[in-house]
């Protein structure tokens, strides 16, 4: 009996181990099984739907550049100020006001000095050339202030009829000449000059007046030899190189 139980011994190895051992690899494959499934979180691939960045509707608030159209119709306003402040010395190149016409200097009716020299406002004078003294409202400053900004400008006279009418007709009614400012007609004392703005008018429904220089030849030129020394035209700033003067004598 004893033999009986050695032999039976022998059966039991192979039952235990090799058994439990064949079916440890079937649980290696259910772990194996859910990374296979885990692969669906490709949905985070899908995340660049985040390509919500086609947020760039933002980008089109680029159309706020309308901000930038309020600047260029800001600058605009301030043009045409200008025109219309008391002391400007310019309405803008070529730009016509309506003038008249009177004449200063030497043998004149009020016993002026000789209009051609450096004590003009402006500080000098030319030779050749034609000079003239521009009303307070267009020359831009006062007596006694020195040069103003018109100094240096020049305009196209034109005179076209006798403002005081009566017998003298303008022997060169319609004539130009280009004049360059040197100096001030001041609005105290002088109703012709004493416009308060280049939209005011003076008595004779000019916007400025220009004093011709007697001493330069510029009154002579515009008037003639028909003995009237004013006159009712347009005035046109133009560039200087119209003007067929010297350059600007300080002595």
């Amino acid at each position: 009996m004893q033999p009986t139980g050695p032999g039976t011994a022998p059966p039991p190895p192979p039952l235990v181990t090799p058994s439990t051992g064949g079916s440890a690899p079937p649980p290696a494959q259910s772990p194996a099984q859910p990374p296979a499934q885990s692969p669906p979180a490709q949905s985070p691939a899908q995340s660049p739907p985040a390509q919500s960045p086609p947020a760039q509707s933002p980008a089109q608030s680029p159309p706020a550049q309308s901000p930038a159209q309020a600047p260029s119709s800001s600058p605009a306003a301030p043009v045409s100020s200008p025109s219309s402040t008391a002391g400007s010395s310019s309405a803008g190149s070529g730009t016509t006001l309506s003038a008249t016409f009177t004449e200063y200097g030497s043998g004149d009716q009020n016993g002026s000095p000789n209009c051609n020299t450096a004590t003009a406002a402006c500080g000098w004078y030319s030779n050749p050339g034609y000079n003239a003294a521009a009303s307070q409202n267009l020359f831009g400053v006062g007596p006694g202030a020195g040069a103003g900004p018109a100094c240096g400008l020049c305009y196209k006279l034109t005179a076209l009829t006798n403002p005081y009418g009566g017998n003298a007709a303008l022997s060169k009614a319609g004539t130009s000449i280009v004049v360059k400012v040197n100096n001030l007609c001041p609005a105290d004392g002088n109703p012709l000059c004493s416009q308060s703005s280049l939209t005011a008018q003076n008595s004779l429904g000019a916007n400025v007046n220009f004093d011709l220089c007697k001493d330069d030849g510029a009154a002579a030129a515009l008037f003639g030899p028909s003995g009237v020394s004013a006159a009712a035209g347009t005035a046109e700033q133009v560039s200087c190189d119209e003007w067929t003067g010297s350059g600007n004598l300080t002595s």
